[in-house]
C-alpha cells in the first residue's frame, strides 16, 4: 500500500465488506479516519474523501435499463432505510469508477436480488441505462449534512435567526453558494429562504463545501473507508466545488488538471485560505501539461501540493472534463 500523504490514520488495514456475497471474491477496503481542524470565525474548505462502508458488494449478472440483478443476493431491499439515500459504485469492469443513485422505493418493494437505479438523478456519472452486466459493484449510503454534524467535536453554534449567528455550510450550485446554517437545536440545518430541516441533504462523492465555524474552533473527524477502485471525477464547464477521491495530497497534475489531460488554457482552481480564495490559472509554457500560475511565484505550480484529502477546491472550467484516477 502506498503511503497516504496527510493526517490519515488506519484503523483496520483490510476489512471485508460486512455482507459481501459469499460467492464473490473477497472484497476489502482500508478503514480509517482523518481529522480536519475548523478554526474559529474562519472559513475552511472541506472535502470528504472517505466513503461509508459497503452495504453489499457483488457481481452484476444482468443489467436491463437500470435494473441490476446481483449474483447470489437476496432481499436487498430489506437492508435499505427508506429515509436514507444510497448509491452504487462500479468497482471493476468497463465502467469502473462510475456511480449511480439507487431508486430506494423500487428496490425495497422488490426486495429480491435486484437494485433499481434512479434514472433521473443528476449525481449519476453515466447513463443509468448503460449495460453493466459482468461488472462488480458496491452499494453505499450517501454522506449527508447530518453525518457531517455528528462528526464534529467542540462547541457548536446554532441560531433560529440567521446564518450570521450560526455555524454555516456553503454548497456551490454552479452559480453561487447555497447557505445552510445550524439551528438552535444544533441538529437542524436551515436556510434563510427555507426553514425546513435540511439535515438529509446529500454531500455526494466529489463534492466539496465551505464551512464557517462561528465562535469557537471545532474538529471534523471523518471515519470511513478508502475506496478500493478507480475514482471518476466529472467537472462541468463553469464552477464546481470539488473534493478529492482519496485521502492523499494532490498537485494540479495529479488532480488530472493539465492540458494533456483535457483541461484548457485559462482554466482555474481556487483554494480558500480561511479569508478568501487563492487563484491558480492554467497558462501556456510550450509544454504538453501547461503551467499553473498562482500570480505570485514565478515558478510553475504543477508539482506543488495544493490539495489535501480533506480539502475542497473550486474549479472554473471552459469546457467540461471527466477524469479517471487510479486507486493509490
Amino acid at each position: 500500500m502506498k503511503k497516504l500523504n496527510l493526517a490519515f490514520a488506519i484503523l483496520v488495514s483490510a476489512v471485508m465488506a460486512g455482507n459481501a456475497l459469499a460467492n464473490d471474491p473477497v472484497y476489502s477496503e482500508t478503514v480509517g479516519f482523518q481529522t480536519t481542524t475548523l478554526p474559529a470565525n474562519s472559513y475552511k474548505g472541506v472535502g470528504v474523501s472517505l466513503v461509508n462502508p459497503p452495504i453489499l458488494s457483488g457481481g452484476i449478472s444482468t443489467s436491463n435499463s437500470g435494473l441490476l440483478t446481483i449474483s447470489g443476493a437476496t432481499a436487498i431491499g430489506s437492508t435499505l432505510d427508506p429515509a436514507s439515500a444510497y448509491y452504487i459504485e462500479i468497482i471493476s469492469g468497463a465502467n469502473e469508477g462510475d456511480r449511480f443513485d439507487v431508486d430506494v422505493a423500487t428496490t425495497k418493494t422488490a426486495n429480491n436480488a435486484t437494485v433499481k437505479l434512479a434514472s433521473s438523478s443528476i449525481r449519476n456519472t453515466a447513463s443509468s441505462t448503460v449495460d453493466l452486466a459482468g461488472q462488480s459493484l458496491v452499494l453505499r449510503k450517501h454522506v449527508t449534512l447530518d453525518q457531517f454534524r455528528q462528526s464534529l467535536t467542540g462547541t457548536l453554534t446554532g441560531s433560529d435567526v440567521s446564518a450570521s449567528q450560526a455555524d454555516t455550510v456553503y454548497i456551490h450550485n454552479g452559480n453561487a453558494f447555497d447557505i445552510y446554517f445550524l439551528a438552535a437545536d444544533k441538529q437542524t440545518w436551515s436556510t434563510d429562504a427555507d426553514p425546513d430541516d435540511h439535515r438529509d441533504l446529500i454531500i455526494e462523492p466529489g463534492q466539496g463545501f465551505l464551512f464557517y465555524k462561528r465562535g469557537t474552533a471545532a474538529t471534523f473527524t471523518s471515519v470511513g473507508n478508502v475506496r478500493n477502485n478507480s475514482y471518476k471525477q466529472v467537472i462541468p464547464a463553469g464552477y464546481k466545488m470539488c473534493a478529492p477521491g482519496f485521502p492523499r495530497g494532490y498537485t494540479p497534475v495529479t488532480l488530472g488538471a493539465s492540458l494533456n489531460q483535457g483541461w484548457s488554457l485559462n482554466d482555474k482552481i481556487y483554494i480558500h485560505n480561511g479569508v478568501a480564495f487563492g487563484l491558480y490559472t492554467l497558462t501556456s509554457d510550450g509544454s504538453v501539461q501547461g503551467a499553473w500560475d498562482n500570480g505570485n511565484d514565478p515558478d510553475p505550480q504543477n508539482d506543488v501540493q495544493i490539495v489535501q484529502g480533506d480539502t475542497a477546491f473550486l474549479t472554473k472550467l471552459i469546457t467540461a472534463d471527466t477524469s479517471i484516477e487510479a486507486k493509490p
